[in-house]
């Protein structure tokens, strides 16, 4: 009787291991990718591909296996994609669950954050990624933008909306059509100007898909590129005022040619060229007039909201903090993403469109100095302030090195 008991509550156990083995098979299926391999959800609302873009919704999830999607490791090297660079991929603790962002939704301002409402399509520096976002690179002159733009171009291959695809009469094209210009590709569209930001709102430039990066000086006009399903991720690279003052004296005398020669710097300090607090008059829109001590905490208030913080004078850890900010991958291709870095590495280094000639940099206490000076004072402590938000965002977009020196560095400044 005994054996029988034991006999019977043997094939229960068993029956119940074929039961949950069984269950476990069924949802593992559920989740499976076409190839029986486990798959990655990721969100997705539009395939960047020019000439294909599919428009799947912010309800719906893309779904791919991991052998069709590589994660973003949390190390310092930046991770790669098959082909050409492109959106997609996050944090490697994105994708260790399966989940959906919810749909965006319109930001809504206080009376004292009005001056945000017109940028509300920018999405904030805290917000998640989205593939329907597009990257926007606020050009600041004389700031290394020419460099960041052939790096963008010429080493990770993206696409560009500047002013170059509209070269050969390109601005008159009925449709938009990504052109091959000198080792890069660009949309046909000139962001650069007001008239072009209008153009390429006309023919839906966000919304098609062709682009990976929107350049331009014209922040605010710029917003209207955007909606709230496809919106713009900004980035700025930033240079010393004064400093960026001098290099654009120079480049006006030598280069662009429209001021004559025998402008000294002085002369072009006291009002006779010299832009006035540039970045701080684009930042909020503020063309003329006597800013106020309230437009320089607007665009403090808008750096720290709307822009990941690139500095020109740590470009290395900038160009890692842009890539990861924007999931822009190397090349899978080992040979391939071993050319990405060195181009990467030798325009770092030499630059482009940098100054032809040697000068100098006034000194404190010269009249030059003084008069430049008080022509930046807004943007000299926008740029300190910028440089303070460097550091701050250093804890989730700078480069494992760069935490351990701020996390000592902190440590120290306790002591």
């Amino acid at each position: 009787m005994e054996a029988q008991e034991k006999k019977r509550a043997l094939t229960i156990l068993c029956l119940l291991a074929v039961v949950a083995f069984a269950v476990h098979f069924v949802n593992k299926a559920t989740h499976a990718g076409g190839d029986g391999t486990d798959a990655v959800y990721v969100r997705g609302s539009k395939d960047k591909q020019y000439g294909d873009v599919k428009d799947l919704g912010y309800g719906g999830e893309r779904a791919q296996t991991q052998s069709q999607q590589q994660l973003v490791p949390t190390s310092q090297e930046i991770p790669t994609t098959g082909g050409q660079v492109n959106n997609g991929g996050e944090d490697t603790e994105f994708y260790n669950t399966e989940y959906e962002l919810p749909p965006p939704v319109e930001k809504v301002y206080d009376e004292e954050h009005m001056f945000l409402e017109p940028l509300r399509h920018f999405s904030d520096v805290k917000d998640p990624h989205r593939p329907s976002d597009t990257a926007f690179f606020f050009h600041v002159p004389r700031a290394g933008g020419s460099t960041m733009k052939d790096i963008i171009g010429k080493c990770l291959k993206l696409i560009q909306s500047s002013e170059v695809g509209v070269r050969d009469g390109h601005d008159k094209d009925p449709i938009l059509q990504v052109l091959d210009v000198k080792e890069s590709k660009y949309v046909n569209v000139d962001t650069t100007t007001v008239p072009g930001i209008q153009r390429a709102v006309d023919l839906g430039l966000a919304t098609s898909g062709l682009t990976d990066v929107i350049v331009s000086s014209y922040y605010h006009d710029s917003a209207a590129l955007f909606d709230l399903n496809h919106q713009g991720r900004a980035f700025i690279m930033m240079r010393n005022p004064i400093e960026r003052a001098v290099s654009m004296y120079w480049h006006r005398v030598k280069e662009v040619g429209d001021l004559d020669k025998d402008i000294s710097i002085e002369d072009y300090a006291q009002g006779n060229g010299i832009e006035n607090n540039w970045m701080t008059r684009f930042l909020t829109n503020r063309m003329t007039g006597e800013l106020t001590k309230d437009d320089m905490e607007q665009a403090k208030q808008i750096l720290k909201e709307k822009f990941l913080i690139g500095l020109l004078e740590d470009l290395d850890e900038t160009v890692y903090r842009i890539m990861k900010y924007n999931e822009w991958k190397y090349d899978a291709d080992e040979t391939a993403k071993m050319k990405q870095e060195d181009c990467i590495r030798d325009l770092a280094t030499v630059g482009s469109a940098i100054n032809p000639d040697p000068y100098e940099i006034p000194t404190r206490g010269t009249q030059a100095y003084a008069l430049i000076t008080w022509q930046t004072q807004f943007d000299t402590k926008l740029f300190e302030y910028a440089k303070q938000l460097f550091d701050e965002q250093t804890k989730k977009w700078g480069t494992k090195e760069r935490k351990k020196l701020l996390k000592k560095q902190k440590k120290k400044g306790n002591h």
